[in-house]
Formats: structure tokens, C-alpha cells, sequence
């Protein structure tokens, strides 16, 4: 009978039945109440498909691993009483009841509550195997899963991400823990260009990357994702300003840290090769001194780190040193003009330095210069500066020290001092030839002619 049921075309013959039987129940004057009714039309039945199966256990110590979730149930009997039991429906239940069972495997027979009394039920399956577990507590470290870190925007990097909290609880059955391999909460870099903070999920996966459905506790994480925009890494460059006071030489400067990380866009931070820190002013240093200077951001840049370094100046007493027929270097010269520096004589000088005895000692000739601008200058007699310039920390007394020269128009182009020595030396070396030359000429003719003599003579003979 069973299987007669569950054929479709005995439900849809049984649905036109009981609709007729409906039909003449509506109309038949309370035939339904007197005894006897219409036999053969009265009853029927009612298949119910996919009803959600209730297992009761105790929650609170243990978690349902194994059950069905639904039963099919046929309804058998009047058919009003089926009727009745539509109405009723919300009220209807199968389960299967263990709450006073232990962890383990259990066969049980489905029950049922809530129908009409007056009803015949059928439960496919009529038993049904159910496991239930002891509920264990463990607790998983999150880990951050970044992906699409190649989508981010040129140049940007990504730091350590930081998670709030660290850890998280799963409560589940022993062997769903197991199954656990890792707690993740996955971050998408797409298009990131600043730091950032993002509530994540927190997904377990298993030995196979499949994500389990278990809820943890709490269920999301505050995610901290630090990202860095380009850096370059630069020196930095202290300036001076005034003057030392009498008698005191730096013996050195150090700056700490010596290069500072800028950040910003990269066409920015790609032409900058040094970070220029505010001036210090010598005349206020009148010992051994330590400070912090601020970085200052260059034009374009977003950041810069450290932000202050620190400035350590050690001094010692001035001492001095002296080169001897120091050259003074002339530019600016066109290449029509020459230039003869008549004071100091030569265009030499004896340059004095000034500084630490460390300093000086090393200090080479090369290591300076003395440099005479005249660009724009036209032929005459001049008076200027020159500017003296050598290693840091030294103190150049001549400083600005006036020399007097001459520019002279030329046809064959710039003439340097060394040029017209030479030239002069050449000239004289030819003028010597040129006074020599007439006894060489006498010489040659009195040779000649007795060359000619001896000729003559072998003729003659």
C-alpha cells in the first residue's frame, strides 16, 4: 500500500477524489454529522514530503554530528480530519528525542506530536541514525591572507598586517576540530593606496583549502594593513650660516642618522638626491654641542622618516696652516680675451686656512680653490672678489680678498698666463735663431765658393 502512494498518478487520482469529496461535503445538508456519512468518500489520505526532522539533545554539553534532516509522512483517515490537519500544520512535529543520551551513534524512532488523534501516520524511514558529540572549546591564531597584492597601485607597498584580537574560539565536536587546519581572514589589496583598517570574517579551512562551516567566536577581527606609498632613501645635508668665533675650529659634525626614507609619488621622489636640513648658525657655537633639527619635506613629498636627527659638534682650538703661490682659477673668459692678473703678481698668493689640527693635517692642495668670476667683463682694467672654497669646518680668512687684472681682446682666442709665458719663451728661442742665422749664412757662401774654386780648377787641368 506504501508503494502505491508514492506513485504520481495515484496522488493526482486521490487529489481529484478528495476534491469531489470536498464538493459534496459543501453541498450535502450536514450528511457528514449524521451516523454513517458516505462510505467509501469519507476517508483518503495525505502525503507529506521533506518534513524537517527535530532532534532534541543536550546543546549545552554536546553538538548533533549525524541526522537526517527530513522524513516523509502519509496522512491516513477522514477527510475532513485531513482537512483539519492542514489548519493545524504549524502545530505537527516529528523528532527524535535523546536528550538523555551520552556522546555516541544511536538508531531512534521517529515520534510525532501535534496531529489529529483520529489520524493514521506513516514516517519514512521510521528509524533513523543519529550521532551526537562531546561540544570542545579550542582556540586558532588568525592569520591574514592578502590577495590582489599585484592590483595595487604603482609603487605602494604592503607592511605587516596586525590582528584585533589574535585568536579566536571554536566550539564544535571533536572531530570537526580536527579537521581544522588554519583560521584566516582574507584581505583584498585591489587599488590600495594608504593604510587602512577592515572587519573580517574569520573562515577555518581544512588540510585541503575547503572553508568549514563553523562559527567562530567572535566571528570577525579588526584587521590593521599598513601600506607604505614609494620610499627612496636619501642623505641629508647640514648648512652653515655666520661666522665661528675667534679661535674655535669644528673638528667635526656628525649627524645621525646620515640618511632619512622620503615617501611620496615616484616621479617626485626620483629627482631628489638630498635632503637639505635647516641652517646652523656658527656664530652661536662656543663649544662642544649636541641637538635635534626637524626634517623638512621637500616640495611633492608625503612623508619623511625619522622625522628629527640628531646633530653632534665637537670643537677644538684653531689652528693654521699655510699654502705657498696658490693659483687663483679664472672663469667666465670668452674665447676672444685674455687675462693678466697683475695683483697679487702672477695671480699666485700664499692662502691660508684655518681649522682643527685633525683637519689641516689631512687637508691636501687639491682640496681647494680660489676662483676669479669675470663673465661678462669687457677689455680693460678690473678689480673683484675671489671666492675661496675648500672642505667643510675650515675658516678661509682671505675670504673676498680683492685682486686687480687686465682683459685684453685677442684674435686667436683665450691666452692663459701659462700660454704667454711659453709664447714669450718660443719667441725668444726664435729670436736667437734669427740673430745667428748670418754667420751661418757667411759660412755657407765661403763653402760654396770654394767648392766652385776646386771645381774650376779640375776643369783647368
Amino acid at each position: 500500500m506504501d508503494k502505491l502512494f508514492n506513485r504520481n498518478w495515484f496522488i493526482k487520482l486521490s487529489s481529484l477524489v478528495i476534491a469531489i469529496m470536498l464538493f459534496l461535503m459543501v453541498n450535502m445538508d450536514g450528511t457528514l454529522n449524521q451516523p454513517g456519512g458516505i462510505p467509501g468518500i469519507t476517508d483518503g489520505s495525505r502525503v507529506m514530503e521533506e518534513v524537517e526532522l527535530t532532534v532534541y539533545y543536550d546543546e549545552e554539553n554536546y553538538v548533533l554530528t549525524e541526522a537526517p534532516e527530513t522524513v516523509q509522512v502519509t496522512l491516513s483517515g477522514p477527510q475532513n480530519i485531513l482537512t483539519l490537519a492542514q489548519v493545524t500544520q504549524p502545530q505537527q512535529e516529528v523528532f527524535v528525542d535523546l536528550t538523555d543520551k551520552e556522546q555516541g551513534v544511536y538508531y531512534e524512532r521517529v515520534q510525532h506530536s501535534g496531529f489529529p488523534s483520529d489520524l493514521t501516520l506513516s514516517i519514512v524511514p521510521m528509524t533513523v541514525r543519529v550521532t551526537i558529540q562531546e561540544k570542545q572549546t579550542v582556540s586558532f591564531p588568525v592569520e591574514v591572507e592578502l590577495i590582489n597584492e599585484g592590483e595595487m597601485e604603482e609603487g605602494y607597498v604592503v607592511g605587516t598586517p596586525e590582528v584585533t584580537p589574535s585568536t579566536v574560539d571554536i566550539t564544535a565536536a571533536q572531530g570537526m576540530i580536527e579537521q581544522i587546519v588554519s583560521a584566516k581572514a582574507v584581505i583584498d589589496l585591489s587599488s590600495r593606496d594608504s593604510s587602512f583598517e577592515e572587519s573580517v570574517s574569520v573562515i577555518f579551512y581544512d588540510e585541503n583549502g575547503n572553508d568549514l562551516a563553523l562559527n567562530a567566536d567572535p566571528p570577525a577581527v579588526e584587521v590593521s594593513v599598513p601600506v607604505t606609498s614609494p620610499n627612496k632613501e636619501v642623505p641629508v645635508r647640514l648648512g652653515r650660516e655666520g661666522q665661528l668665533p675667534d679661535g674655535i675650529a669644528i673638528n667635526s659634525v656628525t649627524i645621525n642618522p646620515e640618511n632619512v626614507t622620503i615617501y611620496g609619488p615616484v616621479d617626485v621622489i626620483n629627482d631628489i638626491t638630498f635632503v637639505d636640513l635647516p641652517n646652523i648658525d656658527l656664530g652661536d657655537i662656543s663649544g662642544d654641542d649636541t641637538f635635534d633639527l626637524e626634517v623638512p619635506l621637500p616640495d611633492g613629498v608625503e612623508g619623511v622618516s625619522p622625522e628629527t636627527v640628531t646633530v653632534d659638534i665637537e670643537v677644538t682650538e684653531e689652528e693654521e696652516r699655510e699654502f705657498s703661490d696658490f693659483s687663483i682659477d679664472v672663469e667666465g673668459l670668452e674665447d676672444n680675451q685674455s687675462i693678466d692678473i697683475t695683483s697679487p703678481e702672477n695671480g699666485e698668493f700664499d692662502l691660508i686656512v684655518n681649522g682643527s689640527s685633525t683637519l689641516l693635517g689631512r687637508l691636501e692642495r687639491s682640496e681647494l680653490q680660489a676662483l676669479l668670476d669675470v663673465e661678462g667683463l669687457e677689455a680693460g682694467e678690473h678689480k673683484a672678489d675671489i671666492e675661496i672654497s675648500g672642505p667643510q669646518n675650515l675658516r678661509f680668512p682671505q675670504q673676498g680678498m680683492t685682486v686687480t687684472f687686465i682683459i685684453t681682446e685677442t684674435n686667436g682666442g683665450v691666452i692663459s698666463q701659462a700660454n704667454t709665458n711659453q709664447e714669450e719663451k718660443e719667441n725668444n728661442d726664435d729670436d736667437d735663431n734669427e740673430e745667428e742665422d748670418p754667420e751661418e749664412d757667411l759660412n755657407n757662401e765661403e763653402e760654396s765658393e770654394n767648392a766652385n774654386d776646386e771645381h774650376n780648377e779640375e776643369d783647368t787641368s
